[in-house]
């Protein structure tokens, strides 16, 4: 032997030695490979490239912030009859809630907003500070207090009230689904749907679906489910999305048509249903009135509380799109679950002019992407913005704007997916 003869008690220490660090090492190995499995937010501060970013005031003073984002991942909220699953509970979570994978998603953005308004905002809640709103599906008020849990942790703070639970309790509004006039705009407007049927009817709408023709037949066959248009495609891409973001294995069949072939119309949807400044202005146009209104009252100082610096707002995949398409700056794309859409209002230093920068956060590791006005700068000056938003911002009673050319035309029912 190299080393020279060895005892027993030697031998067996060595032994355990040798065994524990192979241990070691096939623990790191599978350590790691799980951790590559995870989505990029859950790798942790020091991995995201996008961990903290800040609002640019080299020259400007941060005077306000509105928020809007869609809920988080959540299992499916209706299906197709043939799917395999359409009489699963989808325990522990149950149809159309929000997953623990959801909370733990929407957990780190509340960590993120706080990094990167944590200064702005102060160390702790104050109400006077926040105005938080969801629309009452219970996927988006979960969704904003898990959100408002990580973002305004009272610990070490003065409002700590509970050594035990690091947990601020905030008060959040929400409107009857049947007369959410806001974020989903739920409230009954005929036109909307009647406009909506006429995009359809539009020689470029029936050639951008016309190749997917034969696709839209054998989903129709597949599901059991009639298929006729890009909005029926969407409500499927979603529940495929979210039984496979559950876990669940998809039927043979999809992997054929999810996501690649299906992309397309699912992505155009969203275009679909805020194509013409009309329904840009029935979907999109209340929030953007409500929200320059609370800008123009902060430039002018008659906000009040005169302390409130953040508008929050949960609500749906649509309501981020029709908002931002109602500027000109939604572009054809998957929402992702919690996607956010930022507005930040400034104050110039030197000339106390007030201006706007408006964000996406669509990516999957959280990055923010600036978006621009066709006709103005990324620092968009208010009056300017408010200017070029005229053709979308509602000055009309909703019964006139929303009251159906058509004395004949039946406004359909509430879908599922909307609740």
């Amino acid at each position: 032997m190299i080393f020279g003869p060895c005892t027993r008690k030697q031998i067996l220490t060595m032994s355990a030695l040798a065994a524990g660090i192979i241990l070691a090492v096939v623990a790191i190995s599978v350590f790691s490979q799980v951790e590559s499995k995870q989505p990029p937010w859950a790798a942790g501060h020091s991995f995201n490239k996008c961990h903290k970013t800040l609002p640019n005031t080299t020259s400007s003073t941060l005077e306000l912030v509105h928020i809007v984002f869609r809920h988080g991942i959540r299992t499916p909220v209706d299906t197709f009859p043939n799917d395999p699953y359409v009489k699963d509970s989808f325990k522990p979570t149950g149809w159309g809630h929000v997953t623990n994978r959801g909370k733990k998603e929407l957990f780190e953005m509340g960590r993120w907003l706080h990094r990167r308004y944590g200064d702005f905002m102060g160390p702790y809640y104050r109400p006077d500070r926040l105005h938080a709103q969801a629309t009452a599906s219970p996927r988006a008020l979960m969704s904003l207090q898990t959100t408002l849990a990580s973002m305004f942790e009272p610990r070490g703070t003065v409002m700590e009230w509970n050594k035990q639970l690091n947990w601020q309790p905030i008060p959040i509004v929400s409107e009857p689904l049947d007369q959410d006039s806001l974020l989903l705009v739920r409230t009954s407007c005929p036109r909307y749907f009647e406009a909506r049927d006429e995009v359809f009817q539009l020689p470029e709408v029936i050639a951008q679906q016309e190749p997917y023709a034969d696709m839209l037949r054998e989903l129709s066959n597949l599901t059991g489910m009639p298929m006729r248009d890009a909005e029926d495609v969407n409500s499927l891409y979603i529940t495929l999305l979210a039984e496979q973001e559950f876990g669940y294995k998809l039927p043979n069949w999809a992997k054929d048509y999810f996501p690649e072939r299906m992309k397309f119309l699912a992505e155009q949807s969203y275009i679909y249903n805020a194509y013409t400044p009309e329904m840009q202005k029935i979907k999109g146009g209340p929030f953007l009135r409500k929200m320059y209104d609370e800008m123009l009252a902060k430039q002018a100082g008659s906000l009040r509380p005169r302390d409130r610096g953040m508008f929050i707002y949960t609500g749906h995949d649509w309501t981020v799109g029709n908002i931002l398409s109602a500027l000109g700056l939604w572009k054809r794309q998957m929402p992702r679950f919690a996607v956010m859409a930022i507005f930040e209002t400034h104050q110039n230093r030197q000339t106390g002019e007030y201006y706007v920068e408006i964000f996406l956060r669509n990516d999957e590791f959280g990055c923010l992407e600036q978006l621009k006005l066709a006709d103005c700068e990324l620092q968009c000056p208010l009056n300017r913005l408010i200017k070029l938003s005229e053709s979308v911002l509602p000055n009309e009673p909703m019964e006139q704007r929303c009251r159906a050319h058509n004395p004949a035309f039946v406004e359909p029912p509430p879908r599922k997916i909307d609740q």
